[in-house]
């Protein structure tokens, strides 16, 4: 479900490359423009939504994810909500919001994508629309999974994912 007058068309993303992973100019903004379209979050609609995402190498998403998620191994994603949950989030009355921070690692991703056969793009859509949802407070399930695919799938190569 698209919401008119969503968050402006172009949301505010500061990005932190720390790998020698080359992305496509915009490529992130496009995501996240469709992936907060998509979402269903109206109380959204008509703000300025700023993201940080930074890209780590595996060494460093294993530290952070073995810091804070005591899982002692890389991982593809990591989401650091502002929000403690969606109430929170649109209690909010600020025209300037700011969702969080996602961390990413395109090492992790670039095998991901062998293993499921698409496209690295169609991957890194996937997964950086996940860590949107999830700074939206969306939990693992049917309804999460199926608005990062559809996103992937109109932004890059269309291929459907095993999920």
């Amino acid at each position: 479900m698209s919401i008119p007058d969503m968050p402006s068309s172009k949301p505010i993303l500061e990005i932190n490359n720390l790998t020698q992973f080359a992305v496509e100019d915009g490529f992130f903004e496009k995501v996240a423009r469709e992936t907060l379209s998509d979402s269903g979050r109206v109380c959204l609609a008509g703000k300025d939504v700023s993201i940080s995402v930074a890209l780590v190498s595996e060494g460093e998403i294993a530290g952070l994810n073995k810091r804070y998620r005591e899982k002692d191994r890389p991982t593809d994603v990591l989401s650091f909500c502002e929000y403690a949950d969606s109430e929170d989030l649109c209690n909010n009355e600020d025209k300037d919001v700011f969702l969080g921070e996602i961390i990413l690692c395109p090492q992790y991703i670039t095998r991901s994508a062998k293993e499921q056969e698409v496209s690295f793009e169609f991957e890194l859509a996937y997964i950086f629309s996940h860590g949107i949802l999830h700074l939206l407070d969306f939990s693992h399930g049917k309804e999460m999974f199926s608005k990062q695919e559809e996103t992937a799938r109109r932004l890059t190569d269309k291929k459907i994912k095993n999920i």
